[in-house]
């Protein structure tokens, strides 16, 4: 995140969640559960590979396949008005849906600090799933009208043969996403009102959900000690740890 959404979070004790409309300004496909996913021209492998080969699955993978490639065949101008006529649909049910999006990985991840710590100047806070929806919970939120999830990113056949939108329902349209957009390893809490409203904030505890601040190893070195009187008063006051410089930058070996 940047320097302004992190102090926003340390000063008013409080997680903003994003209206699934404003999230359209990054993917333009945003909201419409990989419907309109390019295909990928790997090959489509069976669903079940058993050795020695059996004749019973081999006959039932050709068939799935066949029909994968059958509705890949069709036209995308054909598909258009079924899918849009889903995605209108499911903006109808998500109007009033909020969006608090984090990323997951054991590395740090030079695409994510250039994309959404904005080059140089940008923060990670470092939390855990339990952690992050029960520092939620513990701000007064109902445990009920919170909903999370890894998003998912199929490729079209992938989509076609799992069908994850049937189980997911209207949900599908912001849990499922691009194959290019992967790299984010997302996982996303979210909540649903009975009425969209100008901003959502939800009040969180802060020690749970603040494992640990890092300022991007992207910051340059002169940057980092102003920064680290900046917040860690705030930390401490807060009753949260210091900041991590992020000295070890990726530009070095």
């Amino acid at each position: 995140m940047d320097f302004l959404s992190l102090l926003a979070i340390l000063q008013n004790d409080a997680l903003h969640f994003t209206h699934i409309t404003d999230l359209y300004r990054y993917d333009t496909h945003e909201g419409t559960g990989g419907l309109l996913t390019n295909v990928v021209n790997n090959q489509i492998t069976p669903s079940i590979m058993v050795a020695p080969p059996d004749p019973r699955f081999e006959k039932q993978n050709r068939k799935e396949i066949e029909g994968i490639k059958a509705e890949l065949r069709i036209p995308l101008a054909e598909q258009l008005p079924k899918f849009r006529e889903k995605v209108k649909q499911w903006d109808k049910e998500n109007d009033a849906v909020y969006i608090s999006s984090w990323h997951t990985n054991a590395i740090d991840s030079d695409f994510m600090w250039r994309i959404y710590g904005k080059y140089e100047y940008g923060f990670a806070v470092v939390s855990s799933v339990q952690d992050l929806v029960c520092s939620i919970t513990d701000g007064g939120a109902d445990l009920q009208k919170i909903g999370c999830g890894f998003v998912l990113y199929p490729t079209q056949d992938e989509r076609i043969r799992d069908k994850p939108e049937k189980a997911m329902g209207s949900f599908a349209a912001f849990m499922i996403k691009s194959p290019q957009y992967s790299p984010e390893n997302e996982f996303r809490v979210f909540v649903k009102g009975k009425k969209r409203v100008p901003s959502c904030d939800f009040k969180v505890n802060l020690r749970k959900l603040v494992h640990s601040i890092r300022i991007s190893p992207l910051v340059p070195r002169w940057a980092v000690r102003p920064l680290l009187e900046t917040l860690n008063p705030l930390c401490r006051a807060k009753g949260l740890a210091m900041v991590e410089s992020g000295i070890g930058s990726l530009r070095e070996i």
